[in-house]
């Protein structure tokens, strides 16, 4: 992938900011989610499954 960008930078020239088009930026967030969301997933693997109500329950007891 082609990565095309601007920079934006202070009164010295130190880069402060990046800009990339926004279908670049949603390529790069789709790919972001999916390896959280893949790591997430791999994080829980071994964990044990409740119930809908269960959940209910407990969110209702624990809740901040």
């Amino acid at each position: 992938m082609e990565l095309t960008k601007s920079f934006i930078t202070d009164e010295e020239g130190s880069i402060k900011s990046v800009v990339i088009d926004f279908d670049t930026f949603k390529k790069l967030e789709s790919l972001f989610l999916d390896e959280g969301l893949s790591q997430a997933m791999s994080d829980i693997q071994d964990e044990d499954e409740i119930d809908l109500e269960t959940a209910k329950v407990f969110l209702k007891h624990h809740a901040g």
